[in-house]
């Protein structure tokens, strides 16, 4: 699977206009030119292509070099308040974690721009797969329809997760320009502007329903054993995540539920064996999506590894401690690691070195529906903690009512460590960071302590 994603006969270039400096940034309109598709076998490259993205060092993947995006794999970590800037850290991503950043600051400006190449790229490859939704490659064009539309569903939702004011359903404020159009011969022309956040929420919805329907035509992704592709267990672990930021708990449950029957938790070991090689563990593991390393790829390059900018904050740490289990295997974690000033680091390792990123996990489903259940009463919610709990080898308990939810948020935290996600938990929920370590005698070069 090394170079499935390789971009073959197809060259693709994006460029983000961006505005005079009396703008505001969100109102940049994104703009890309691709090679016209010719043949079928183009509409495959094409689809390689759309996948080629998510490995990019603005989206999944996060280099030890400074000036990366990294906006799904380490930003959402470095930013929030479970990884604490080190004093082995040379500064590199001390503008993203401190949020000093202006708005035409260059990696943030990546970030916005690099899910909207990948949107570029399917849109253009959804303008010519309809030549194919008959005949002979019926089947396969179907379910490369089915693909290309749950990443533009994707994409469109991860920038939504960061530049949309609120994660109301129903809320009116601006979203995000949510675009479905690619004219070849004037690839600029006609660009939507800002979506408010219930349209951008209904057109998620749409892609990923419509997304389904192609899979159920044209057959479910074969040989998808690397996790490698999108298939329609992702569609429903993608709306899962969906329905929590919206809150929409009936949802969650019922796509959550559909996703588990799927691809059900594994348990300790082999929650240990999803983060051990720079591929998936045979046969598969709880992973629903994996973006392959390539060789090369390195989702933690700031958060993970023996000398990382970011460590694990000494309050997140006792936790782990105290829950032990899986989540305190030394091949996820690394605690008392000696650093400058003999200050004592404990060090993730789900990410270090060359790894694949594990884009959606039965884990983070179960808790998705653990929430939602507690939310709207069901008093099987704390079954489904406790089975989390089970599988990862740590106490079970019997907490109700609001002990109950504070215990699943915080499972949530142990459970998806250095994954790209507590900053968005934050924002849809407190909106406030507050880091306990701050400052040399803290054990770290950061000196912002809250960020409102």
């Amino acid at each position: 699977m090394k170079n499935i994603f390789k971009l073959t006969a197809i060259t693709l270039f994006t460029g983000l206009v961006l505005l005079s400096s009396c703008k505001k940034e969100l109102e940049t309109t994104p703009q890309t030119s691709l090679t016209d598709l010719k043949t079928f076998d183009d509409v495959r490259s094409a689809l390689k292509g759309c996948y080629a993205g998510f490995q990019s060092a603005d989206y999944y993947n996060n280099p030890a070099a400074s000036g990366s995006g990294s906006g799904w794999s380490a930003l959402p970590d470095l930013m929030g308040d479970d990884m604490i800037e080190a004093l082995e850290s040379l500064g590199n991503w001390r503008t993203q974690s401190e949020m000093s950043y202006a708005a035409d600051y260059g990696p943030i400006q990546s970030v916005y721009s690099q899910p909207y190449e990948i949107i570029s790229r399917v849109n253009n490859l959804l303008n010519f797969i309809v030549n194919y939704e008959t005949g002979d490659n019926a089947a396969e064009a179907k379910r490369i329809k089915a693909q290309a539309l749950a990443i533009r569903a994707h994409a469109h939702f991860d920038l939504l997760r960061y530049f949309a004011p609120t994660y109301d359903r129903t809320s009116t404020n601006p979203g995000v320009a949510y675009v479905t159009i690619f004219n070849a011969i004037k690839p600029f022309a006609n660009l939507p502007p800002r979506n408010s956040v219930k349209e951008d929420y209904d057109k998620i919805y749409a892609d990923l329903n419509d997304a389904l329907t192609a899979f159920r035509n044209g057959g479910d992704t074969p040989a998808n054993d690397s996790r490698n592709y999108i298939d329609s267990t992702v569609v429903y672990a993608i709306k899962a995540r969906v329905d929590y930021y919206a809150s929409d708990w009936n949802a969650a449950i019922s796509d959550a539920t559909i996703a588990l029957n799927l691809r059900p938790l594994t348990d300790a070991a082999g929650f240990a064996a999803v983060f051990s090689a720079a591929g998936e563990p045979a046969p598969s593991s709880e992973v629903y999506w994996a973006i392959p390393s390539d060789g090369s790829m390195t989702p933690g390059g700031a958060t993970n590894g023996a000398n990382p900018n970011y460590r694990v904050s000494s309050p997140m740490s006792k936790i782990i401690i105290a829950q032990g289990g899986a989540y305190a295997n030394s091949s996820l974690i690394g605690f008392d690691q000696t650093g400058i000033g003999n200050f004592p680091r404990t060090l993730s390792r789900k990410y270090a070195g060359i790894k694949s990123f594990k884009v959606f996990r039965a884990g983070e489903m179960i808790l998705i529906r653990a929430e939602a259940k507690q939310q709207t009463g069901d008093a099987t919610s704390l079954d489904d903690l406790n089975e989390l709990r089970t599988n990862r080898g740590v106490a079970t308990g019997s907490e109700t009512g609001t002990a109950l939810l504070n215990a699943i948020i915080l499972q949530r935290r142990v459970e998806l460590l250095s994954e790209g996600h507590r900053w968005f938990d934050i924002k849809k929920t407190t909106r406030t960071i507050n880091r306990t370590e701050c400052g040399t005698a803290g054990g770290s070069t950061s000196n912002v302590c809250s960020i409102a």
